[in-house]
């Protein structure tokens, strides 16, 4: 009988957009990205004030490479944040979270003491309705997570689209959680020793395995699969 592995659910929401990018990129360490960095350093001050020139001493703090090219950028994040109204405060940040079900677990950008309950923090620019269906993942992810450690009912999150400066309430449907679970299982089978399975269209365009999975003059593993 095959062990039941346990997942990061960024782990199953890569497997949901490509098992292949999930198993090129397993064992691999993952770097923060300066544009999550700038949303959570922002983040973490809506409802509070937003310095930007303090915001900014904090990014180059833990991204020491950075470019004085992404002021602008945080600039321009700060005032559409300070044009929304109604940014909730926050009981606790960075949480982590798991669930022994299911045997994910992760961390919760911002806990709340009233529905929704949590809030996810990305780095995106906001799509023009709704969220992402990889942020719809995220939020089913955490939902069951916390679910299982309070002990009532999470019916969804918030996703924080800072440099757009909105925020939009994600309310779970059962498609969320049969998309979860399907990227949940094939992500087990991989890191079984599994080999994973070929999307009909995989995201090629923006995937930070491109090299690996098709190098010059060589084949795709994709077209092995």
């Amino acid at each position: 009988m095959s062990r039941i592995p346990d997942l990061s659910i960024s782990a199953v929401v890569t497997a949901s957009m490509c098992p292949v990018r999930f198993y090129l990129g397993k064992g691999k360490g993952r770097n923060e990205s300066w544009r999550y960095t700038v949303a959570k350093q922002i983040s973490y001050r809506l409802g509070d004030g937003l310095d930007a020139d303090e915001i900014w001493g904090d990014v180059r703090l833990l991204q020491k490479e950075i470019d004085n090219s992404v002021y602008p950028l945080l600039i321009e994040s700060v005032r559409l944040c300070r044009n929304t109204p109604g940014w909730r405060t926050y009981r606790q940040s960075d949480v982590a979270v798991r669930s022994e079900s299911y045997r994910i677990h992760g961390i919760v950008d911002k806990v709340f003491d009233d529905e929704p309950f949590f809030a996810v923090t990305r780095p995106a620019p906001a799509p023009s309705h709704g969220v992402y269906t990889a942020d719809r993942l995220r939020v089913t992810g955490y939902a069951l997570c916390l679910e299982e450690m309070l002990g009532t009912d999470v019916r969804g999150g918030t996703v924080e689209y800072i440099c757009s400066g909105t925020e939009r309430v994600c309310t779970i449907e059962p498609i969320d959680k049969r998309k979860f679970l399907r990227a949940l299982y094939e992500a087990r089978r991989i890191t079984n020793g599994e080999l994973p399975r070929k999307p009909l269209r995989p995201p090629c365009d923006y995937c930070p395995e491109t090299d690996r999975c098709d190098p010059a003059g060589g084949n795709r593993l994709s077209d092995l699969l």
